[in-house]
C-alpha cells in the first residue's frame, strides 16, 4: 500500500509562524510599507540614492519621536493637539538659553526638555484634575504655548547654533545619523514601557475601559498626568532634534508637525477609541507617511498633492480599522443592514 503523504513538521511550523506574523495588527501596514518601498526603489534612481534614503530617515525620526508620545496619549483614550507648539517652544527656549544666557549646549538642551515636561504636566493637570476635554483643552494650550513662544522671542530668529546644539540633528555615530539612533532608542524604551511595565498596562486599561479602571481603585488622575508629561517631554525632544536638523532657531519651527505626527499613530494602527496601539506600528506609520511625501517630491508631483494624499491615507487607515473591528461591513456600506 502507498503511504498517505503528510506535511512535514518543519513545514507546519513554518506555516504556523507565518500565520502568527500575519495575525499582528502591524502586519498589514508593514506589508504595505515594504511593497511601496520596493516599488519606489525599483522605479526611481533618485529615490534609492543613499542621500535621499538618509534624508527620509532623518525626516521620519523627528515625526516618530513625537508620534510615540501621541500614541501613548491616544492609547489612554485622550488626545494631544499641543505637541507641535510644545516642540517649537522647547526648541526656541533651548536656542535662547545658549544665545542669550550663555548656557552650554547640554544645559540649554536640559532647559528645553524641562519646558516640554512643564507643558505636558500642565496639560495632564487640566485633563485629569480639572477634567477638561483633552481635544479642546490641548488645542487651547497649544495656542497658549505658541503665543508664549512668539512673546519671548519677539519673532526673532537665532542663527549660527553651536555643534553641541545641532549634533542630534546633523551628527553621526559610527556613520549612522544620531537622530536615527535616538529614534530607535526612544522606540525601544517606549515599547518596553507600554508592554512590560505596570504603568503601560494601566495606560491600556484606562483607554480600554475607564469605568472598570476606576472601579478597580486605579489612580486615573496620576496616570493621565504622567501620560501627558511624557508626551510633553517627547514633543520637546522632537523639537530640539528638529532644531538640530534645521540648524537655525525660528519661532515657527515645528508648526507643520502635528498632522504627520497624528497621522503616523493612526496609520500605524492606534485606535482612536483607546486601549490599542503599539510603538512598532507608529514607526511603520511614520515611515509610510515619510516615504509617501518623499515619493511625491521625487516623482515631481504637485506640492499640493501631498496634503491630499496624506489625508486620503488617514481616511483609508480609519476605514480599514473599522472593517477589522467589525463595525463596518460591505452590507452596511451598501445599505443592506437597515
Amino acid at each position: 500500500m502507498t503511504a498517505t503523504p503528510t506535511s512535514s513538521p518543519r513545514g507546519e511550523t513554518a506555516r504556523t509562524r507565518i500565520r502568527e506574523l500575519l495575525s499582528y495588527r502591524e502586519s498589514g501596514v508593514f506589508l504595505a510599507l515594504v511593497i511601496f518601498f520596493v516599488v519606489m526603489y525599483t522605479v526611481s534612481p533618485i529615490f534609492r540614492s543613499p542621500f535621499n534614503l538618509t534624508t527620509i530617515l532623518r525626516q521620519i525620526s523627528v515625526t516618530s519621536i513625537m508620534a510615540m508620545g501621541q500614541t501613548l496619549v491616544i492609547v489612554s483614550g485622550s488626545f494631544d493637539l499641543s505637541q507641535a507648539s510644545i516642540a517649537g517652544l522647547a526648541a526656541m527656549v533651548t536656542a535662547r538659553l545658549w544665545k542669550i544666557y550663555g548656557l552650554s549646549p547640554p544645559f540649554a538642551i536640559a532647559g528645553g526638555l524641562g519646558v516640554g515636561i512643564l507643558c505636558g504636566f500642565l496639560n495632564g493637570m487640566l485633563a485629569a484634575r480639572f477634567r477638561l476635554h483633552p481635544i479642546v483643552m490641548t488645542l487651547a494650550t497649544g495656542a497658549v504655548f505658541l503665543g508664549v513662544n512668539f512673546y519671548i522671542t519677539r519673532g526673532e530668529s537665532i542663527v549660527g547654533l553651536p555643534v553641541g546644539l545641532v549634533f542630534l540633528g546633523q551628527g553621526r555615530i559610527f556613520g549612522i545619523p544620531a537622530l536615527v539612533i535616538l529614534m530607535f532608542i526612544v522606540a525601544i524604551l517606549m515599547h518596553i514601557m507600554l508592554t512590560r511595565t505596570l504603568f503601560g498596562l494601566r495606560v491600556r486599561m484606562i483607554g480600554g475601559n475607564l469605568k472598570a479602571s476606576q472601579d478597580m481603585g486605579m489612580n486615573v488622575e496620576r496616570i493621565r498626568v504622567g501620560i501627558f508629561t511624557l508626551s510633553g517631554f517627547l514633543s520637546a525632544l522632537g523639537g530640539i532634534v528638529l532644531l538640530g536638523r534645521v540648524g537655525n532657531a525660528v519661532p515657527q519651527i515645528g508648526q507643520g508637525l502635528l498632522f504627520p505626527v497624528v497621522t503616523a499613530a493612526i496609520v500605524g494602527g492606534t485606535l482612536l477609541t483607546g486601549g490599542v496601539g503599539s510603538m512598532a506600528g507608529t514607526l511603520i506609520g511614520a515611515a509610510i507617511m515619510g516615504i509617501t511625501r518623499n515619493a511625491l517630491v521625487v516623482l515631481q508631483m504637485s506640492i499640493y498633492l501631498q496634503d491630499i494624499v496624506q489625508g486620503a491615507l488617514v481616511v483609508v487607515a480609519l476605514l480599514v480599522d473599522q472593517f477589522r473591528r467589525g463595525e463596518l461591513t460591505w452590507r452596511i456600506i451598501l445599505g443592506l443592514d437597515r
